[in-house]
């Protein structure tokens, strides 16, 4: 197939806000979603998941699905690490069983006197798919801030976008870790709490973005998607630097703030885990779903009902149908989908769904009071250009 590319506008710097973020935040105190949710990641910012997304498409002849996965919060450059220590990979499980069986992974590299970086994209289909570092054969090739197509009928791209991602990162601050907002003037304010003084933190802020639309006919169904970062430490050997699927879990359920008060450290055992063996955190995500809970009037949940809600929340795979009716993120994730807010609801004792006949829809919290951005495009990638 003839590969076709179309130039997209980009922004070498940030807003002045965004400047302020990366030079004057200290970059382990910017958690939201997934953004920097362990504190190893803060050395290679560029391994650092914010979000995955999985949406119905668009852009191609016929029915197509959408995967992405935003990395790097505060990004202002389209630096994704090099091809020989850096890979990213869209993992696909086609049969519920949370193993990959199709990985899509997104290798760098840079040439000088050439603006960008060049792209690979590589497809293992298989038992190869759940490997560390999958390898499988190239799909498509491209550079960064471009548009290009591949061998399948896709259609790729990498590069820097706006953050689609909304959120009010100075309440829940406040409420889950016990700590002031972020201020770049230096000071200290009261701490907030989620909804009270509600403001989109990311609203002006870019993200290194990994996208891809895909014909349904390569996935045949249902899927469960998440996203895993890999690179090579100093010994030379492979190791998984992050990973995602819904959003949050990791960063509320291993909180070490005064709600949860997760084991320090715990994050990163997260990070660095088997999707498939997402069991072995059934009791943090728990305590945590308990401890949330106890916000909400109608007291905390049950154990019974905690460990039910437990077996939604994990595996932390997005899982993805187009028959589903199901709100995000149990069912996919748009990039409008408030999925912050559902989440809300849910860990903090609500029960919209109507799981529980003790329960009412409403939680302790049920919004952050942020809605979406307006900047997302309808046509591929989708994400905003760069602020």
């Amino acid at each position: 197939m003839r590969r076709i590319r179309r130039k997209l506008g980009t922004a070498g710097t940030l807003g002045v806000l965004g400047l302020l973020v990366v030079l004057a935040v200290p970059m382990a105190n910017l958690v939201a979603a997934d953004h920097l949710d362990s504190p190893v990641i803060s050395s290679r910012l560029e391994l650092d998941i914010n979000d995955v997304y999985a949406f119905a498409g668009s852009n191609l002849d016929g029915p197509s699905t959408v995967l992405a996965g935003t990395v790097s919060p505060g990004a202002f450059v389209s630096d994704f690490g090099m091809k020989k220590d850096s890979k990213y990979i869209l993992r696909v499980d086609q049969n519920g069983d949370a193993v990959a069986d199709l990985a899509y992974t997104f290798e760098f590299s840079s040439r000088p006197g050439q603006q960008g970086q060049q792209v690979v994209v590589r497809l293992e289909e298989g038992s190869g798919a759940s490997s560390l570092t999958p390898r499988g054969r190239v799909v498509g090739s491209g550079r960064t801030n471009e548009i290009f197509s591949g061998r399948g009928g896709e259609l790729f791209f990498a590069g820097l976008r706006s953050d689609p991602f909304f959120f009010d990162l100075d309440g829940f601050r406040g409420t889950v870790d016990g700590l002031p907002p972020l201020r770049f003037d230096g000071s200290t304010p009261p701490i907030d709490a989620l909804g009270n003084n509600p403001t989109d933190f990311f609203i002006d802020l870019n993200t290194l973005a990994i996208v891809m639309e895909v014909p349904d006919s390569t996935f045949g169904g249902p899927i469960s998607v998440w996203m895993t970062t890999s690179a090579r430490d100093s010994s030379g050997n492979w190791i998984q630097n992050d990973r995602m699927g819904r959003p949050a879990i990791n960063t509320v359920v291993n909180s070490s703030g005064p709600i949860v008060q997760a084991p320090s450290g715990q994050k990163v055992v997260y990070n660095a885990a088997v999707t498939a063996n997402d069991a072995a955190f059934t009791d943090a995500v728990v305590n945590a779903l308990l401890a949330f809970s106890s916000l909400d009037t109608e007291g905390p949940y049950s154990t019974g009902q905690a460990t039910a809600l437990a077996g939604v929340l994990l595996p932390d795979v997005l899982p993805f149908s187009k028959a589903s009716s199901l709100p995000a993120p149990l069912n996919g994730r748009a990039l409008a989908d408030d999925v912050i807010d559902v989440e809300l609801r849910v860990v903090t004792g609500g029960d919209p769904l109507g799981l529980f006949d003790d329960r009412d829809a409403d939680g302790g919290v049920n919004s952050d009071g942020v809605g979406p951005h307006t900047d997302y495009l309808s046509t591929f990638p989708y994400l905003g250009v760069p602020h």
